[in-house]
């Protein structure tokens, strides 16, 4: 990721700091506790799918990928658009299932999101030091929330 800016690399890993605490609580605390964290941090999740779709949103908004200058209406389309407030949807969804089935919802929305950007970045759509950051970012999220789940089942 050497040529992602500062910012962006710093504040996307330390936004992994509450999956990590998250997937240790789930394992170190007692009964009840960490089913406490675990709602915590599948709370976080869907506050982190809802921002990555406004993502989207925004990059739609200023209309990168239309042109060389951008075009804020010709990059808000119904696809765009719509495909960007699917994240805070699945998120939303997924936290008031039980919390297994919600886990492999939030895994499942992470990674097709990772889709949906390594698309949106093929179509010039989003910068292209985006892919490096979020292919490390959503094996992070997934490795954590996977954690949890694996608490769940054993």
């Amino acid at each position: 990721m050497p040529e992602a800016p500062r910012p962006a690399v710093w504040l996307g890993f330390a936004g992994l700091i509450p999956f990590a605490a998250g997937a240790v609580a789930v394992w170190a605390l007692p009964q009840g506790w960490n089913d406490f964290a675990q709602f915590i941090q599948m709370a976080y999740a869907a506050c982190i799918l809802s921002f990555m779709g406004a993502v989207h949103w925004g990059l739609a908004m200023a209309g990168t990928g239309t042109g060389a200058h951008g075009d804020s209406f010709a990059g808000m389309t119904w696809q765009r658009a719509g495909g960007s407030v699917i994240p805070p949807l699945l998120g939303w969804i997924a936290l008031v299932m039980a919390p297994l089935p919600g886990l492999i919802l939030l895994i499942a929305s992470f990674v097709g999101l990772f889709w949906a950007d390594l698309h949106a970045i093929r179509l010039g759509q989003a910068p292209t030091w985006y892919l490096p950051l979020r292919k490390a970012l959503t094996i992070g999220v997934v490795v954590f929330l996977g954690a949890s789940a694996m608490r769940l089942v054993m």
